[in-house]
């Protein structure tokens, strides 16, 4: 399948479309024996450090009552656990447990080997482009998602 090149107007949403069709192409792919939302979740907290319930909601994009859902499923796994907000005694943090990060580990494995196989049959000169890009959309999340 050929892609036209967006037109600079439409690159945003184009980009964002991608993305998005990637990503679920790449857990399709992938196996990780959990939807995408569990270790999405858990990889916003692995990299944010301890986040209070309405910042995963944020940050996922979600409702708080999904995300509630999200996180009591992922505290039985044994996957996060929570501590008392040391600035607010109503809060808890949410913060990755051992077992956590190395399920996020695990899933990211699964993720590379479901993924790899697509990326080893570009040429050398896309694969470049990609990591590059890559790079470029881990600046801008940085700069941004904070």
């Amino acid at each position: 399948m050929t892609t036209t090149p967006a037109a600079p107007a439409e690159l945003p949403q184009h980009l964002a479309l991608v993305c998005s069709q990637f990503s679920r192409l790449a857990a399709r792919r992938s196996d990780v024996g959990v939807g995408t939302v569990s270790w999405r979740v858990v990889a916003t907290i692995e990299r944010h450090g301890p986040l209070r319930l309405s910042e995963i909601a944020d940050r996922e994009r979600v409702s708080r009552p999904t995300a509630t859902t999200v996180i009591k499923r992922l505290e039985e796994e044994g996957l996060v656990g929570r501590t008392p907000d040391p600035t607010d005694s109503r809060s808890s943090l949410i913060s990755t447990t051992t077992q956590g990060s190395a399920q996020l580990a695990a899933w990211r494995q699964q993720l590379a080997h479901g993924v790899g196989g697509l990326l080893d049959q570009l040429p050398a000169e896309d694969f470049a482009a990609l990591e590059r890009a890559a790079e470029i959309l881990s600046r801008l999340v940085d700069a941004h998602d904070g």
